[in-house]
């Protein structure tokens, strides 16, 4: 249960839009008139997820838009937060706003569990914003027992932050440097927010925006996401079927595998956006 040996990646200066009662942060790297590239994190994490892909891919040209997501990382909100500003579709035109607000009409997404669920909302909304999707550690439809949301509420109530990264580190990421990330990450999460959404996630179906999504889709598959493999059977039953579809399999990652296996994911996606 001790902190990580390893130290986070610094966390680039943000940019921020206004979007209601809500600041969205977020952060670039890259030429200004390179290709857009978006990296969107996941559920109860941040932009520092992708710090280094960030600067990976701005060194091969890209322009990079990381987001922090409502109620995530840098992004602040109202004092009282309502459910409804949680929801997929909110959520997604968060990310919208981003996009206008960097002057990027169509851009490259790749995307983490949520950050995955909400390049899937943009596809049924405004899917000319999207030229190629990538997705990790996202189910493109969901069911989950009620249950579950309230074990997370009582699980941190009972521990709190710091105990949780301290826990959840070793338990999401094998690496040295990833454990640091995902420490940082979970250590000053926004427990309020993540309930919210959470809510709004135990249940969704989104596979038909994919199936209607005429550009390319990657899908990349950690070996270790036992719980979203499971999960992505019906999903690839389905998605298999089209011909802008593609999957990739790489061994020895979890749910946040770009943190698992760097090189590997990075090289995936790079391979896939040329």
């Amino acid at each position: 249960m001790l902190r990580p040996k390893a130290a986070a990646p610094a966390y680039p200066p943000p940019h921020f839009v206004a979007v209601g009662d809500y600041r969205i942060a977020y952060f670039t790297a890259g030429p200004h008139d390179g290709r857009p590239l978006v990296l969107c994190h996941g559920l109860a994490a941040s932009g520092l997820q992708f710090a280094l892909d960030a600067r990976f891919f701005a060194q091969q040209g890209f322009r990079v838009i990381v987001p922090d997501l409502r109620g995530h990382g840098r992004s602040t909100g109202p004092r009282e937060y309502r459910h409804e500003d949680f929801s997929i579709a909110r959520l997604a035109k968060d990310m919208i706003a981003v996009l206008d607000d960097a002057g990027v009409m169509q851009t490259d997404w790749v995307g983490n569990s949520l950050g995955g669920i909400l390049a899937l909302s943009v596809m049924g909304s405004v899917p000319e914003r999207l030229n190629r999707f990538v997705s990790f550690g996202t189910a493109f439809a969901l069911d989950v027992p009620k249950i579950v949301v309230p074990f997370m509420q009582l699980g941190h109530k009972i521990i709190g932050s710091e105990l949780l990264a301290r826990l959840g580190a070793p338990m999401t990421c094998r690496g040295e440097r990833g454990q640091a990330v995902i420490y940082e990450m979970l250590r000053t999460l926004d427990m309020e927010a993540v309930i919210h959404i959470a809510r709004h996630v135990e249940r969704y179906n989104l596979i038909e925006n994919a199936q209607k999504f005429d550009r390319p889709i990657l899908m990349i598959r950690g070996s270790e996401d036992k719980a979203v493999n499971k999960a992505l059977k019906t999903d690839l039953e389905i998605m298999r079927a089209q011909e802008n579809f593609s999957l990739v399999d790489v061994q020895n990652a979890g749910h946040c595998a770009n943190l698992d296996q760097p090189d590997i994911v990075r090289r995936a996606i790079l391979d896939f956006l040329n």
